[in-house]
């Protein structure tokens, strides 16, 4: 080939694979759709995408702070790594079954394994509203320090006076 041509791509080539062929072997597309999606949600529980990136779940609960960013996407990596399990297995049945039967409409198959995907989207939203909801608990529950001993003495202090009683016992004149 002489410098600065470009390959051309041999359309006989192209046209050996059969429209079904080609469909089936699209649905690959969705394992790596499933593959990019737990990627990103590792990498945000990782601590690698923020949460004002505009990537990763980006719900109202989710995206409320750091804390929840982190918890919600730490429990919906392992739906994640479910939904590309699934859509793996679909893809390959879809191939197997669309491959043996040889027909038309067998390259529609390859549509299957988005469908998986694409239901794999809402357990995984469920799952990290509801661990994002639990980190908000539990950042509220931090903030609400335990009454220490002096605070209860206080509030002792304060409801022997309303009744008329000073601290040490004795009646107010």
């Amino acid at each position: 080939m002489a410098p600065g041509s470009v390959a051309r791509v041999n359309a006989d080539t192209l046209g050996t694979m059969s429209d079904e062929t080609m469909g089936l072997v699209a649905g690959g597309l969705a394992v790596v759709a499933a593959l990019i999606v737990f990627s990103m949600l590792r990498a945000a529980a990782r601590g690698h995408l923020d949460r004002n990136s505009g990537f990763g779940l980006v719900t109202p609960a989710v995206k409320k702070s750091d804390a929840t960013w982190t918890a919600g996407h730490l429990a919906a990596l392992p739906v994640a790594r479910r939904t590309v399990l699934a859509t793996v297995v679909v893809w390959v049945a879809a191939l197997v079954v669309g491959l043996v039967v040889g027909e038309k409409w067998a390259g529609y198959l390859g549509l299957v394994p988005y469908l998986a995907v694409i239901l794999g989207f809402v357990p995984m939203v469920r799952t990290a509203n509801a661990a994002a909801v639990e980190a908000t608990k539990k950042t509220r529950q931090t903030r609400k320090s335990k009454p220490t001993k002096q605070t209860r003495q206080n509030k002792q202090t304060k409801q022997m006076q309303k009744k008329g009683k000073s601290g040490n016992g004795r009646r107010k004149h």
